[in-house]
């Protein structure tokens, strides 16, 4: 996308509002993309959605385990505080891979969505500005929650924003070591879901850890699949991320281990008795955890099937849609427990 795409005539697209929070899009040579849209690619907004089902996720937690210490306003307002700082860190991150040299105009993350910092779609005072107040809000937003539950949530704050912001940023990029996937399985396990169940409840017991993980398990996968993507290009560009780490066979095996234990520990919550066998619901996933197995098992074809979106991301894909579609039921079967133990009390 150049900026002869991106006119900035005052009027909203709200078709393309929708279509940026859900794919990313790609619009023709000359057609209109109101600011909101381009501010909603540039973040990568589509991805948002996996913070938003980890802050939900911690706030129906605290509904299973302390549900006197609920607050639908402190649960909302804590995962827009999260949301806020994922696409602030998205920003910071793609500044730092453009600086780094690892996002060029011919890379796959510029082929496969506009990179701000390399297309130029904004001025860098916009992206500055823009990126300074996301942040700003998010970190308001932390310090009246601080106030709300008490100073251990600055260490929630402070390691979660150290983890995203340093995800690709000086002066240790933990993307470039190896660190990212570790990374991404933390923020949006313990952190996320964790955080929002401390602000609530005023404690964080192992049972909440354990919960998180087979989400956060989805999350990472989607970080390997991103990265098997683009195992040839990090690879010569010294972009040393465990994927490039482990090689592209030992990658793959991994991420199916993975997409596995998301299944397996959430039937051992259940057979432990921390929730009820209505979270079984996230086994009506199982076919896209198939198509992933069928994928990530047959080579990436050299080019893109007829009528295929988002090429050059093959690997990705498929583990985006799973744990998108895997976090879903899961945050239903979560609520089903909520109300059978609300009206079956002794179940």
């Amino acid at each position: 996308m150049t900026q002869s795409t991106m006119l900035t005539k005052r009027r909203v697209n709200l078709k393309n509002w929708y279509r940026a929070l859900y794919t990313i899009p790609r619009f023709e040579e000359g057609e209109y993309v109101d600011p909101v849209t381009r501010w909603l690619i540039a973040m990568r907004a589509a991805v948002l959605v996996m913070t938003v089902i980890s802050g939900l996720l911690g706030g129906l937690l605290v509904l299973v385990g302390a549900p006197e210490r609920f607050s639908l306003g402190l649960t909302v307002l804590t995962t827009l505080g999260l949301v806020l700082a994922h696409a602030g860190s998205n920003l910071v991150n793609d500044y730092w891979d453009a600086r780094h040299g690892m996002d060029t105009p011919d890379s796959p993350r510029v082929n496969y969505g506009p990179q701000a910092f390399v297309t130029h779609d904004f001025t860098p005072t916009q992206l500055l500005m823009g990126t300074a107040l996301i942040l700003a809000v998010a970190a308001a937003i932390g310090i009246y929650l601080t106030t709300v539950a008490g100073l251990p949530v600055l260490a929630f704050m402070a390691l979660g924003a150290a983890l995203l912001l340093f995800y690709s940023g000086d002066p240790f990029p933990l993307k470039y070591r190896g660190l990212g996937e570790l990374t991404v399985l933390i923020v949006w396990g313990p952190l996320m879901v964790g955080g929002t169940y401390y602000i609530q409840a005023r404690e964080l017991p192992g049972w909440v850890i354990l919960a998180s993980l087979p989400y956060a398990l989805g999350v990472t996968t989607v970080l390997f699949g991103k990265h098997l993507d683009k195992i040839a290009f990090d690879a010569a560009h010294g972009t040393r991320t465990l994927v490039v780490i482990l090689g592209e066979v030992n990658a793959k095996r991994l991420t199916l281990v993975l997409v596995g234990l998301m299944y397996v520990l959430t039937l051992a919550l259940v057979v432990m008795g921390v929730l009820l066998p209505t979270v079984l619901l996230v086994f009506l996933a199982l076919p896209l955890a198939r198509v992933t197995w069928r994928m990530y098992t047959s080579p990436k074809p050299s080019e893109p099937p007829p009528g295929y979106t988002g090429w050059p991301l093959w690997y990705v894909g498929a583990t985006f849609i799973h744990n998108r579609r895997f976090g879903g039921l899961y945050l239903a079967g979560i609520v089903l427990h909520i109300l059978i133990r609300a009206f079956v009390p002794l179940v």
